[in-house]
């Protein structure tokens, strides 16, 4: 990689896309896909009873911590803000992170630096790097698909195997339900704890996976449990909490290290709670016991769908491990996809029954969607059954609104 001429000297603009969200604009934002996890895809038809919330771009977050560089963040800035801060100080490189569904915003934004500071090296990232064609689209220097610090780093002239100083981050800000905003500040919300990205399972539809080299592999950012234990107890006197939003896609699935922690919080005293990622089998690797001890007070569970294929359901009857994992007060968010190729008008009310039959907490439905990047998109392109882009824009392939290709029995 050819690294900055500036090297560490240079100054950096990191940047989320611009708002507002969830209007039907010129740039491609949807209404119905609002910037929220739970009222985008889980409490999204619950009225005045969904839960609120919002999430600072933590992976912008993570690099800004990483860098030895003067390094700015704007996080959800408007158009105006972002159009001030480049008339107001001068960059040598801007960074910008978006998905899919955000592409346009993404292009106005590289045109606009290249219109106002035309010397400056624009890097764009996240989930819209996968895009096919995108450097074609939009007037980027570089389109970077994969981990954001390592790259950084290697621009910059930085060691990239410096260990990652991880950032302080709360999980989430403005939480509300009912109208009413919930406590913030110390004790009342979860910090987020980052220990990798990727996951190995590799399921084909699963664009975090691909984004990080897919099947098999993912990138480990703190291999051991001293490592995770000493970050926590930083979290815990920084932000003053004793709850940890995991933001990993399959935290458990290392159990050794995972087993280390849990030795240090005992040794310790640390009577911590955690809310994490997990498959059904990776879940089987450890004893209701070592789960509750670990503090896993909150799960995401891939349920996927009954019968479906994937390895990490395979021979685990899921509604006899949510059962036991709720009756240890562990509390579950199961999600399940819909329309996958056995999926028809003839079975899905019964697909969609069996996931309800599950009486997990939270319920996530999704539609099955190809993501570019991902196996499952590899192999709807080689068939031929993707839909273009009049047919179905970026914007609306977000997995609320309806499918992006072909499917051989729902229309």
């Amino acid at each position: 990689m050819t690294t900055h001429p500036l090297g560490s000297r240079a100054r950096i603009l990191l940047t989320s896309v611009f708002g507002p969200y969830a209007q039907d604009d010129e740039y491609g934002s949807r209404t119905i896909n609002p910037m929220e996890l739970y009222h985008n895809q889980v409490t999204r038809v619950q009225d005045v009873f969904s839960l609120r919330m919002f999430h600072r771009s933590w992976g912008l977050m993570l690099i800004q911590a990483n860098l030895d560089a003067d390094c700015s963040l704007l996080d959800f800035p408007t158009l105006d803000r972002f159009v001030a801060e480049l008339r107001a100080k001068r960059y040598d490189i801007v960074g910008i992170s978006g998905i899919m569904a955000n592409v346009g915003k993404v292009e106005k934004m590289c045109a606009l630096v290249r219109e106002l500071q035309p010397e400056a090296t624009i890097v764009v990232g996240g989930h819209v790097a996968n895009m096919p064609r995108l450097a074609e689209r939009i007037a980027a220097d570089h389109v970077v698909a994969g981990e954001g610090v390592r790259w950084f780093r290697c621009f910059l002239g930085q060691d990239p195997e410096q260990p990652i100083r991880h950032p302080l981050i709360l999980s989430a800000v403005e939480t509300r339900i009912l109208g009413f905003k919930l406590p913030t500040g110390a004790g009342h919300t979860a910090a987020t704890l980052i220990p990798s990205v990727g996951c190995p399972m590799g399921c084909n539809f699963c664009s975090t996976s691909a984004m990080f080299g897919g099947k098999g592999r993912f990138v480990n950012f703190y291999e051991t449990g001293d490592e995770l234990f000493d970050i926590l107890c930083q979290l815990e006197r920084e932000l003053g909490v004793q709850s940890f939003f995991v933001m990993d896609e399959n935290f458990l699935l290392h159990r050794k290290r995972a087993l280390a922690l849990l030795e240090r919080m005992r040794a310790a005293g640390k009577s911590w709670s955690f809310y994490v990622f997990s498959s059904a089998n990776t879940l089987r690797l450890y004893t209701v016991d070592e789960l509750v001890g670990l503090g896993i007070s909150w799960l995401w569970l891939g349920l996927e769908g009954k019968d479906s294929a994937y390895a990490k359901l395979a021979q685990t009857d899921t509604r006899e491990l949510v059962g036991e994992l709720q009756a240890h007060g562990i509390r579950v968010l199961g999600s399940t996809i819909i329309g996958l190729p056995e999926h028809t008008p003839e079975n899905l009310d019964a697909a969609i029954d069996w996931a309800v039959a599950h009486d997990t907490e939270f319920h996530q439905f999704m539609l099955y969607t190809p993501i570019p990047g991902t196996p499952l998109y590899a192999e709807h392109l080689a068939q031929g059954t993707l839909l273009d882009h009049g047919d179905c824009p970026e914007a609306d392939a977000h997995g609320q609104l309806r499918f992006n290709f072909r499917h051989p029995h729902l229309h």
